[in-house]
């Protein structure tokens, strides 16, 4: 009688019902981006620079569709000759620090005897984007063509893997964000870097950076100058410390 009972039409429809409910209450109230939908945003904010092709080899010295350009703002990026057929080793970001791939992420990685790291302000291309599990990886190519010793031209590629261990609860405008304080448009990377203040700076070059202050509190050997957002103390003259 009980299994009966359970075959019943109103007992299953009852069940599937319920079921049902608990499906809906199991969907979370945000959805993170799906791969590809963080793919496409991030390919909006970084187009992509397309390359040439020779049969089934890809000539990184010739742009065939030029993108994005932007300007690395942390050094460190390792890179080799574009052409290379060796596997690029990566340059992992975290944590606001920049460091080479070791162990088993870099074994399959080779070197030539031209290969050197991107400096501050360099210009790049990137040429493509990978969502990965907890990463973003993107491949970079120098704007400039340098010249080798023995009269070979050539482009440098870089492969800049920036970890983001919850990306599955991030929005593309937080990536964005997280890759801008490594490789960024000229114009943003060039604003951030005006508005630093350092210690040991003149009341000149503070002002040259931040603009003029909305206050001044003189004390004589003493000063401070405050901003909206910040107030900086110079001593003797120098910056002494920021508030």
């Amino acid at each position: 009688m009980l299994f009966a009972s359970l075959r019943s039409p109103s007992l299953r429809a009852l069940t599937i019902t319920v079921a049902a409910a608990a499906v809906t209450f199991s969907v979370p109230a945000f959805a993170a981006p799906s791969s590809r939908a963080m793919y496409q945003a991030l390919v909006a904010d970084y187009p992509l620079t397309q390359v040439g092709q020779v049969m089934f080899d890809t000539d990184y010295t010739r742009i065939t569709k030029p993108g994005a350009i932007l300007a690395v703002r942390l050094p460190g990026i390792y890179a080799d000759v574009a052409n290379t057929k060796n596997a690029i080793v990566n340059t992992n970001y975290v944590d606001g620090q920049i460091a080479q791939a070791t162990g088993f992420a870099a074994a399959f990685g080779g070197t030539t005897a031209h290969s050197r790291t991107l400096n501050a302000n360099e210009k790049v291309y990137v040429t493509q984007i990978f969502v990965k599990k907890n990463a973003v990886q993107l491949e970079l190519l120098t704007v400039d063509v340098a010249t080798l010793g023995d009269g070979i031209s050539t482009r440098y590629r870089a492969e800049l893997n920036v970890k983001l261990p919850v990306l599955d609860t991030m929005t593309p405008d937080d990536v964005k964000k997280t890759i801008d304080t490594v490789i960024a448009d000229p114009a943003v990377a060039s604003a951030v870097e005006s508005k630093t203040v350092k210690l040991g700076m003149t009341p000149d070059e503070v002002k040259q950076s931040l603009g003029n202050p909305d206050k001044i509190v003189d004390l004589g050997t003493k000063q401070v100058f405050i901003y909206k957002d910040m107030k900086v103390i110079l001593i003797d003259g120098k910056v002494s410390d920021v508030q």
